[in-house]
């Protein structure tokens, strides 16, 4: 149920964004592209956020390893995202609406990681709670 609500929430998110998108005069093919890498960015962030909680359930890391991954994840993904403004200049990076529309692509991305981590890689379970079923 939660990959289920988890792929809905990216996929409305991502088509806020087009309709979005396409209300505003400005958005051309290089911020549609710039759009589309924000999404595989998210896609890429979420996958790596899903691991670390994963690993951290099958206590293979600490709780504060697992943060770490999470909070380093974001981070880069901010910063990879402003150095891709920064060197391709487009409308997204000196417009407020284009700023705010390149954070729902990333969030939708994002969400789309995490569900397409428990689609292919479902959560495991540690081994105490798998003697406890039996």
């Amino acid at each position: 149920m939660r990959l289920i609500k988890t792929f809905v929430g990216g996929i409305v998110l991502i088509l806020i964004g087009i309709a979005w998108g396409l209300l505003l005069d400005e958005i051309g093919m290089r911020e549609w592209l710039l759009l589309l890498s924000g999404i595989v960015l998210g896609i890429i962030a979420g996958l790596v956020q899903r691991w670390a909680v994963a690993r951290q359930r099958l206590g293979l890391i600490t709780p504060g390893k697992k943060r770490l991954w999470i909070i380093g994840v974001i981070v880069v993904l901010v910063t990879v995202k402003v150095a891709i403004n920064v060197f391709i200049p487009s409308y997204l990076a000196t417009n407020n609406s284009g700023i705010y529309l390149s954070i729902v692509y990333a969030i939708g991305g994002l969400l789309l990681g995490h569900a397409l981590y428990l689609r292919f890689k479902p959560m495991p379970q540690p081994a105490k709670l798998r003697a406890n079923r039996t």
